[in-house]
């Protein structure tokens, strides 16, 4: 391919309004001229002008150059003005750009023709009894201020077992260097790497680069790939509504639920639950499947969880996913099973993993990687492709799911050590091209599996909030799958954002997911955070009092969705936080709570 230039990049930091030059952050008038004769000169020289993202595409032809020399002249002007003021810049004020440079459209305007999620209409309800959920206590009898009472049912209580860990609280993106924080993800217990970026996003349309197929990425010793495991068709007509108002139910609740319970206990449990949901007017549960390379229903794939009996493997005597299924169809609930495609065990855990397909990696050391004290599946292999997609297709082939669900465990880390094997092998010259690819792959591959299986169950990815994040860490191109055919039915981003927020205001971050969605005829499903409120949002700059301080950002926020001409619905993260809040919050949250439920049984 030849040499390529520098990338050119711009950047929201607290300072200035500034230009990356290849890594190199200028923030001064000085530095700003030699950036700008850096830019012509190797803009020149290359004849593959600069690396500025246009509607999509990166400018790497000649013709485009130009364009970009005329950019560049633009860009030093405004960063030459910004220098002067950078120290009075708000951060607050600086309009966030989208890929092509134009300011993103105010969600507020009126864009009234809204897609909705395709599916049937619910059935009649039954009425079960009730119960509920969750490891703390709480009382019962306290009701929020909405017109109606918001009761929340308690069946039992039970001390949390010290070998789960502690949930995070989601924040999706927060720090201005846009690095991965701890809460940056929708079931959070476990961290991501907390890295910064080493590549820059590559064009992952470029067919310059000589690119060896992915069965290329072999070697002598690799196991053979099996044929996809054929399960037959699921004739069941998925439930689906045209709003979607869901909630996440992870696997640490569901664990509270089920461990160490009986069969009519977890239906008692779960039935509770699901009673609480649809009091508050939720209508489709994000329920765990699968969080570590492990079942909570009966695989052949994957051993069952750890977190269903307290031991990787043991049967639990009963099928807590059918029992889900059961109880949530009777009361008119969606149920869409909810998977971590990569993420494993821990280290220490992994030994007790038995015969499954993913223990002949374990030694291996390119199929199955450790980070930071935890085992990922590495998405450049076929192998490794194909068994996430069978066990996707085991799920919807077998049980009567109305979707299923990814979050945004893509790539656990930038480091290049990850996948340097299969990268090496593949004969490609660009890591983060190579990586994007392996995640349209696997991203693609769970969509035909879920289709095959059944035509009228929906797929669903919800990433991270950050578009930049899900580029700069996750390998994730949302632009690409929002856009063409073939990797989801909606998309699900976690806009974990206040209206204040320095460096992700909400009303912006979803205009931007608007633009995205509406570009593919795709339903927008916005992720809101109860889990922030009453707290401070440590990486929200000036808005990091918000959550304390302000009222009904919930219904505001959802009031601002449903503006959206691609609204499909919102999800709640998450169940624990609705209905088990900490004391010290639970006031705020009840109150949050009624005035978005007022609004969605409107």
């Amino acid at each position: 391919m030849g040499k390529s230039p520098e990338k050119l990049r711009i950047h929201a930091e607290n300072r200035a309004p500034c230009i990356d030059y290849g890594g190199d952050i200028c923030y001064n008038i000085i530095d700003y001229t030699i950036l700008y004769i850096k830019t012509v000169l190797s803009a020149a020289y290359f004849g593959e002008g600069c690396a500025l993202r246009h509607g999509g595409k990166y400018m790497k032809k000649p013709i485009k150059s130009i364009m970009c020399l005329l950019l560049s002249a633009v860009l030093l002007t405004g960063c030459a003005s910004g220098a002067a003021t950078g120290a009075q810049t708000d951060r607050a004020q600086i309009n966030i750009v989208d890929a092509g440079g134009t300011a993103a459209p105010d969600a507020s305007s009126d864009m009234s023709d809204k897609t909705g999620i395709s599916g049937i209409s619910q059935p009649d309800v039954q009425t079960l009894p009730d119960e509920s959920r969750d490891t703390a206590e709480a009382d019962p009898t306290e009701e929020t201020a909405s017109d109606e009472p918001f009761e929340i049912v308690i069946p039992y209580t039970e001390e949390a077992d010290p070998d789960t860990e502690d949930t995070v609280y989601p924040e999706d993106v927060a720090s201005p260097e846009d690095t991965v924080s701890p809460e940056d993800v929708a079931d959070e217990s476990e961290e991501i790497e907390d890295v910064k970026p080493t590549e820059e996003i590559a064009d992952e349309t470029d067919d310059t680069e000589d690119v060896a197929s992915p069965e290329d990425v072999t070697d002598e010793n690799d196991p053979v790939t099996p044929p996809p495991v054929d399960y037959g068709k699921n004739s069941y007509n998925a439930l689906n509504h045209a709003e979607v108002q869901g909630v996440w139910i992870s696997y640490l609740e569901l664990s509270t639920l089920l461990k160490g319970q009986s069969e009519s206990a977890f239906t008692a449990n779960i039935g509770a639950a699901l009673d609480n949901c649809k009091n508050a007017g939720l209508n489709t549960v994000y329920i765990h499947a699968r969080s570590h390379s492990d079942a909570y229903y009966s695989s052949q794939l994957f051993p069952w969880s750890k977190y269903v009996t307290g031991s990787i493997g043991a049967d639990p005597g009963f099928d807590p996913l059918e029992i889900v299924i059961q109880q949530a169809h009777a009361r008119g609930i969606s149920v869409h099973a909810w998977i971590n495609p990569l993420r494993a065990y821990s280290t220490s855990d992994m030994g007790s993993y038995g015969s499954y397909p993913a223990a002949e990696w374990l030694n291996g050391g390119t199929r199955l990687v450790e980070v930071g004290g935890y085992y990922y599946l590495n998405p450049a292999y076929d192998e490794v492709i194909r068994l996430i997609a069978d066990g996707a297709r085991e799920i919807v082939s077998n049980y009567d799911v109305d979707g299923l669900h990814i979050d945004d465990y893509f790539y656990p880390t930038t480091d290049a050590s990850f996948d340097s094997t299969a990268f090496s092998q593949s004969g490609r010259s660009d890591l983060a091209a190579f990586r994007f690819d392996n995640c349209d792959r696997l991203v693609s591959a769970i969509y035909d599996a879920v289709k095959a299986a059944n035509p009228t169950a929906l797929f669903s990815v919800s990433c991270q909030g950050s578009i930049e994040n899900n580029y700069n860490l996750m390998y994730a191109d949302v632009e690409k799958w929002c856009a063409e055919s073939g990797y989801l039915d909606y998309i699900v981003p976690q806009i974990y954002y206040g209206f204040r927020n320095s460096t992700q205001p909400y009303s912006q971050c979803l205009s931007r997911w608007e633009q995205l969605a509406a570009a593919g005829g795709k339903p927008l499903v916005v992720g809101l955070s109860v889990s922030k409120i009453g707290y401070e949002d440590t990486w929200a700059g000036d808005g990091k009092t918000e959550w304390l301080t302000d009222s009904a950002i919930l219904a505001r926020q959802l009031q601002e969705a449903m503006e959206c001409g691609s609204y499909g619905g919102a999800a709640l993260y998450s169940y624990r936080s609705i209905f088990l809040p900490d004391s010290a919050v639970k006031a705020q949250v009840d109150s949050e709570m009624a005035e978005y439920i007022n609004i969605i049984k409107r």
